[in-house]
């Protein structure tokens, strides 16, 4: 299990702006896995959670892998480097798994049960596959963490809470509206837009303007949901008044400023901002601005805190299938690890038997006919079939029950692997 490895930052230990500054993505997987020096890689980068799961056959050290991070992430910066090493995780071993289980199966999402965050993560692995830097260790990892998620996702009921960031910002808004209506200015046009936009189009009094880098996109969410729309450039210009904004952008800076926000009409109703990209697509200045309230994204996935007791009694739900599903991968994991040793133990058998088999045939059995030294060949290969399984299944057995045979199993394979390099090397 060692060979599994996480650094990453989410919400647990830094803010919305920290995070941002982690949300780079490198133009190739590759550049950033031999960075790291890795074997194989997954980056997930979403709204409160950059990570990268990892996977190296050299049990390198969870801290070397930050460290190395933190350096390509920030050559030039040694404050950021610091804060990596203040605010970022890391992790190897069972802890990886754990992790990542609770994370697809909701418990260590912002939003408990986010259903958004397994399609990212999902996404996230198809992309390292595509970019060859998933192999089979982490997309073992990766298929059972998903797997384990859909079995939990249908046995537990999440259905009395919010399960996604702009679910959470949709019932900020409906108390905030409470039938007053409103115009409601969306910015970016992904899946929070998207799935934001198909919740307020229903309500009474509300009215949407919808804005985007492309203006196509923007035109089309209009045409799909009612409203106008505007390009950015355009809106950054000439804005269009409103009384709420929601923001979900992949921009490295922030899109609305605060000049843009203090030019727009004096109101008495309040204006209220939800900023969900990360980097922040609004200045946090706005907040000082007379009658704005602006929410980042931590913010906006906090007000659902109130439901601690619901949240409390999902978890139990969920823990007992965490705990079975880290059993079962233990075990794949013991089952993989076995197999090369097991293969060894055959092949060694079989070459001493097949070299008994040849000498007696040579030998004392030398006027056997063809027939019957075929059957006797025959039969010897299957005595050593069978003789092999009493060890393979008295090494399994011993294994499991030492605290730590899986670790001493792997070290057995190490062995293996090192002297079939040396043999190849004489």
């Amino acid at each position: 299990m060692e060979r599994f490895g996480l650094v990453g930052i989410s919400h647990r230990r830094a803010s919305a702006e920290e995070i941002g500054f982690f949300a780079k993505k490198p133009t190739q997987l590759e550049e950033l896995r031999l960075a790291l020096g890795v074997d194989e890689l997954i980056m997930l980068s979403t709204c409160n959670r950059v990570e990268v799961y990892w996977v190296c056959h050299d049990r390198q050290s969870p801290d070397y892998v930050l460290r190395s991070f933190a350096n390509w992430m920030f050559p030039d910066s040694p404050e950021l480097r610091a804060l990596a090493d203040s605010t970022c995780i890391a992790m190897s071993g069972d802890a990886v798994h754990r992790h990542l289980n609770a994370l697809l199966c909701g418990l260590d999402s912002l939003v408990l049960g986010d259903e958004q965050v397994v399609g990212q993560f999902r996404k996230a692995l198809i992309e390292a596959r595509e970019q060859e830097v998933c192999g089979q260790w982490l997309g073992m990892l990766a298929d059972e963490a998903l797997k384990l998620s859909c079995h939990v996702r249908e046995q537990v009921d999440y259905a009395n809470m919010p399960t996604s960031v702009s679910e959470v910002a949709a019932d900020v808004l409906r108390r905030q509206v409470q039938g007053e209506g409103g115009r409601v200015v969306l910015v970016g046009s992904g899946e929070m837009t998207t799935t934001l936009a198909s919740r307020l189009s229903g309500w009474n009094g509300i009215k949407l303007h919808f804005v985007n880098r492309t203006g196509a996109k923007a035109e089309e969410l209009a045409q799909r949901f009612g409203g106008t729309w505007q390009q950015l450039e355009h809106f950054q210009v000439w804005p269009q008044d409103f009384d709420y904004m929601v923001t979900a952008t992949a921009s490295e800076e922030p899109v609305i400023s605060a000049e843009l926000c203090a030019s727009l009409p004096k109101q008495e109703r309040p204006r209220l901002i939800l900023d969900l990209g990360v980097p922040a697509d609004t200045e946090p200045a706005i907040s000082a601005l007379p009658r704005f309230t602006r929410l980042d994204v931590l913010e906006v996935g906090r007000r659902v805190e109130e439901n601690q007791k619901v949240a409390e009694k999902l978890g139990r739900e969920v823990r007992p299938y965490l705990r079975e599903g880290s059993l079962k991968f233990r075990e794949k994991i013991f089952r993989r690890n076995l197999g090369p040793v097991a293969q060894k133990l055959r092949e060694s058998v079989e070459a001493r038997s097949q070299n008994e088999v040849d000498r007696w045939l040579v030998t004392r059995l030398s006027h056997l006919s063809e027939e019957d030294s075929q059957l006797f060949v025959a039969f010897a290969k299957r005595l050593a079939e069978q003789t092999v399984q009493v060890p393979l299944i008295a090494l399994r057995q011993t294994l499991r029950e030492l605290p730590m045979g899986d670790a001493l199993l792997e070290r057995l394979r190490e062995t293996g692997r090192r002297l079939a390099q040396k043999d190849l090397g004489k």
